[in-house]
């Protein structure tokens, strides 16, 4: 079984995050590979399919929303888990608790995950904090982040990602066994 891990990426969080994602579901003994959304031609190599994005003022990055529509048909006919690089993830932040919990309360799908949610059926979505270098924002932005009482640097739950990765693994390996055992099954039953 071959994962495909695809993502945009603006500032290279969300790749280290595919990265980290595809070399864990190889340690679990899956086929992975990690490649960004507008390097890929079809997905109809690939087995299943987890696709990220950072995200930018609520919105997956165009590329990634352009991925979702080229490939809807196919990815429909696929497990598809989905993640998105912010500010705020499920257990990291760059902002102080009150803040973190207001945005986590507030937070609304994009765009382009809404009109997907119907047509594909994605397994999950998952958020992650990313990394976020002092000079990222502009003078305001730094200073706004300042108030919220964030902090500028690498946000991103290792622990959480390598977690919700395993989840991932596991619900693939018993995909893959159900199909063997019907393969077997139908063997032994005389056909192909």
């Amino acid at each position: 079984m071959t994962v495909l891990v695809a993502y945009a990426s603006a500032h290279a969080s969300t790749t280290g995050i595919a990265q980290q994602i595809a070399d864990r579901l190889l340690k679990s003994g899956l086929s992975a590979v990690a490649h960004p959304v507008d390097r890929i031609e079809s997905v109809q190599p690939y087995h299943s399919v987890v696709l990220g994005s950072a995200v930018h003022n609520q919105q997956w990055l165009p590329e990634a929303a352009a991925f979702l529509s080229k490939f809807e048909r196919p990815l429909a006919k696929l497990p598809v888990w989905l993640f998105s690089t912010c500010s705020v993830g499920e257990t990291s932040s760059f902002f102080g608790p009150q803040v973190t919990e207001l945005v986590r309360r507030t937070r609304h799908e994009s765009n382009a995950l809404g009109d997907a949610r119907d047509a594909i059926h994605f397994r999950d979505h998952r958020h992650f904090a990313g990394n976020f270098e002092r000079g990222g924002f502009s003078l305001l932005g730094d200073l706004f982040l300042k108030i919220c009482g964030g902090s500028t640097g690498d946000h991103r739950d290792w622990r959480d990602i390598n977690d919700w990765t395993a989840g991932i693994a596991r619900e693939l390996q018993g995909i893959d066994h159900a199909q063997e055992r019907r393969r077997l099954h139908l063997s032994v039953r005389g056909r192909p």
